[in-house]
Formats: C-alpha cells, structure tokens, sequence
C-alpha cells in the first residue's frame, strides 16, 4: 500500500477551511505545555466526533474546549478514557459540563485501594465525580472491553484489542498504567494504534503474544518517557510514523532518553506536541497526510 507524507505547517483553523470533508481527521491536541502532560485526541468523519482522554483539567478548559468550538464541534459520539491518571482523565468533568453533548463515556473503574496505592497518579474520588456528572448529564456510562468496536461507518472503527484491570492480566498484578486500553482505529486499509500510557510489563506480553497490533501510525505509549513498552514492542507494531503526546522538555530529558533512540534507530517520523503543536493525521482509507500546527524542528539543546 502506498503511503503519502506530506507534511504542512500551517494551523488547524486553516486545514479546517479546506476541502476535507470526505476525508477522517484525527487531531493530537497539545495538551502539554508547561510543566503537565497529557493525552486527548479527537477523531472526525463527517460529523460524527470521538475523543480518546481529555488531558488534564487546565488544559480541558484552555484547549479542549475552545478548540471544539472554534470548530463547531458540538456533539461528541464517545468519550474513551484508557487508564485512570489525572494526565488521562482530568479534564472529563469539565468537558461533560461545558455543554458539549456526549451519548457516552466508556471508563474501566479501578479499585480504590489501587488509586491509593498510586495516590500521586489520581484520586478515586475524581472518578466518582465524574461518573456522578455523567450520570446528571445522561451520559451512558459503558465499561470497555477488549471486542468491543466503536464505529463510525463501515469503513471506520474504533476496535479494542486489549484491556485489563491491573489485577487479572496475562502478567499478574500491573500498575495502573498497565491498565491502559489499546484500540485501534481503522480507517479503510490504514490502521492507527492508540496505547495509553503502556508499559514494560504488559507492553513486553503483547510484543511477543499480540498478532493484531500492526499499525501505520503508533500513539506513543507513556508520552516517551520510562519505563514505557519494551522496545520489541515497537518491532511488533512497525509503525511508520509516531505521535508523542508529550512536551518538549521532556522529549529533550534523560526520561525519554530510549524513546529518541527508537526513533532515530528505527528511522521512524516523529510528531511531538511540545515542538509541533496540534498534530492532525487525514486519512483518506487508502493514504494519508499529516499536519503541524508549528514549524519546529525536533532539537534538544545540550
């Protein structure tokens, strides 16, 4: 299959303008400036819209939302939160009381003697808040399951490969990044695999169990930095592109010392929020393109 780069830097507001509707618009938003990090991704066709994690909650009300807006976004499909960090899920409150409308919330509800046990990473008592303002905004609230597919027509879907509870896995008990759903959207023959914050200890299970986990474009898990899937996971999805949802002091830092390795070693095109700003990947089934916000080469001052 034959894949077309074409990378042009120009800002959301104008690929917006152009003739692209009858293609599918995932967009990497830049929740990570300062000192937070985080994920949240919306994916379009026509209009229907899907988002994966919300970032962290100042970023939900400075990005998110006015982003959503700005392009008349005011209905979303689903709202998917892989694992329950504060970087993941922060900013869903906000989101569901903005007045964005959302049929529903698929969330995996952890222990609360797990979030206590990783305290630094979030609180049990965000997650109830935000089920309880689901649930007054009437939101379905769905747990994921690995099956399970989220669709946007025949052609585009969103599948569930993988997701465990940190308790019962493949490889024992897991921390919660390990709890991180990984889905892949499939858009025609293209395939974008999105993995949460995955780590070494089930991320190094599926590099050598996972047969389905092939992908044009990978989601890097854990925002590059340690101690993220094992490298032999990368050789498995053999990504052509990579997306960093992380910023860019933390890319240039000895945390994500290994990720830049992979990159450079394994000679794959690298997109990080922190230099790029929002990414945007259009895909028309058959090929696609990719967008930056900024212009910005990728250099780490020493």
């Amino acid at each position: 299959m034959f894949i077309k780069y074409i990378l042009s830097f120009c800002f959301l507001f104008y690929i917006q303008g152009c003739d692209y509707d009858t293609k599918t618009k995932w967009v990497m938003l830049n929740v990570n400036e300062l000192d937070k990090q985080g994920d949240a991704h919306i994916i379009s066709k026509g209009a229907t819209h899907f988002m994966i994690d919300t970032g962290q909650q100042y970023y939900v009300r400075s990005v998110v939302i006015p982003y959503l807006r700005k392009h008349r976004i005011t209905h979303l499909k689903g709202v998917l939160i892989t694992h329950p960090h504060f970087d993941h899920y922060g900013g869903t409150k906000d989101l569901i009381e903005s007045g964005i409308s959302i049929d529903t919330l698929y969330m995996n509800m952890p222990t609360e003697a797990q979030m206590k046990r990783e305290w630094w990473g979030g609180y049990y008592s965000d997650l109830i808040s935000i089920r309880n303002s689901a649930k007054k905004h009437h939101i379905k609230i769905v747990p994921v399951k690995r099956g399970d597919i989220y669709s946007f027509d025949k052609e585009s879907y969103i599948k569930i490969l993988y997701a465990y509870d940190g308790i019962h896995t493949p490889v024992g008990t897991t921390d919660i990044n390990d709890m991180s759903v990984i889905a892949m959207f499939h858009d025609g023959d293209n395939k974008f695999l999105f993995t949460g914050d995955l780590n070494r200890k089930l991320g190094g299970y599926l590099a050598t169990h996972a047969k389905d986990i092939k992908a044009d474009i990978l989601k890097f898990p854990h925002h590059g930095t340690e101690g993220f899937a094992p490298s032999t996971f990368f050789d498995t999805v053999s990504p052509k592109v990579v997306l960093v949802p992380g910023p860019s002091y933390l890319w240039c830092s000895d945390r994500s010392k290994r990720a830049r390795e992979l990159v450079k070693n394994n000679h794959y095109t690298a997109y990080v929020n922190g230099f790029h700003g929002n990414v945007t990947v259009l895909s028309n089934g058959k090929s696609y393109e990719i967008f930056t916000q900024n212009k910005s080469e990728m250099i780490c001052e020493k």
